[in-house]
């Protein structure tokens, strides 16, 4: 009955998602070009912001109720698996198209991010955890976050001027039409996160009843869980040729996890990092925000060849954690 339970919130999350990714791609593309705002734009902020809803509710929620494993394990590994799982699948798919203004503005602050939450938790040196000793994530490194994230918008909307497009359409859409576009996305938002929830739910409850702990609970059945609307969004969007909106909810995404989300969750509750999330970790999740750049300089794009490196690093990622190789 249990197990059964489980595989309905499993399957109802996953169908949720799907519908709830194709009505926010097609809602936000449409109303970003009738109101002249770059699908990048909305790709980095409406888009990316709310397929990082389910991340923040299980940061937030772990945080409260004490449980810094599955917290950090979270947003960790949503970042690594929003690049090398993600991106990877999609750039096998149909090669992905990277703008000049990632690479000048929103690559850097995903970098600038990932550098801050593998440094600042050894400022102060180590403290107690358990048998061991570990490095915290205090509410004052947590309020650093919060103001990084803070400059990164206004660097975002500043560079952009608002995110006006000078190529708008001669013929914009009646105010009732932006209204029905603006609706279609907030109504795909809101099935994201219900489905997300339901889905991370049960996959919770499975990796409980397969006695998994609650660190690898958070890097990755959580991690994948939350990560699926990204994944569902950036892969609708990939399809339906909204390249911009497919790598920047990822590159958003990131960057919202880490700043926001623990910003958010270590003002509420200060966390202790184990020495092998800084060891392994961390590191992994900087070397798939390096590798973004990297493969996808020459050409301006992120193409098959480097979506199969990025979902081979992922795959021996994962498989670490489940036969602990390093």
């Amino acid at each position: 009955m249990v197990m059964t339970l489980i595989i309905v919130k499993l399957v109802a999350g996953l169908s949720v998602l799907t519908l709830g990714a194709d009505w926010l791609v097609k809602g936000s593309s449409k109303f970003a070009l009738s109101v002249g705002i770059k699908p990048l734009i909305i790709g980095l902020t409406l888009v990316a912001f709310g397929t990082s809803t389910p991340e923040l509710t299980v940061s937030v929620k772990s945080a409260i109720d004490g449980d810094a494993g599955i917290s950090l394990g979270n947003v960790i590994g949503s970042n690594i698996c929003n690049i090398g799982l993600i991106l990877g699948i999609c750039a096998l798919i149909k090669p992905l198209p990277v703008s000049r203004d990632m690479y000048r503005r929103d690559i850097p602050f995903m970098l600038l991010a990932s550098v801050l939450l593998a440094v600042l938790p050894f400022m102060g040196g180590p403290v107690p955890l358990g048998d061991s000793v570990g490095f915290e994530l205090s509410r004052w490194k947590a309020g650093v976050f919060l103001f990084v994230f803070v400059v990164s918008l206004w660097v975002q909307f500043r560079s952009t001027g608002g995110g006006a497009d000078l190529e708008q359409p001669q013929d914009k859409p009646k105010y009732a039409s932006r209204v029905g576009f603006l609706g279609l996305a907030l109504v795909g938002l809101v099935a994201l996160v219900g489905g997300g929830y339901f889905f991370v739910d049960g996959a919770v409850e499975l990796a409980l009843i397969l006695g998994m702990s609650q660190l690898v609970i958070g890097l990755t059945i959580v991690a994948i869980g939350t990560s699926l609307p990204e994944f569902a969004t950036s892969l609708i969007a990939s399809i339906r040729g909204q390249a911009d909106i497919a790598v920047g909810n990822v590159v958003g995404s990131n960057i919202f996890n880490i700043l926001f989300i623990l910003g958010v969750a270590g003002l509420i509750a200060p966390m202790v990092l184990e020495p092998k999330i800084l060891q392994v970790d961390i590191p992994v999740m900087i070397l798939m925000a390096l590798l973004l750049p990297l493969l996808s300089w020459r050409k301006r794009k992120l193409g098959r060849m480097g979506g199969a490196v990025i979902l081979a690093l992922y795959a021996a990622y994962s498989f670490n954690l489940f036969f602990d190789w390093i």
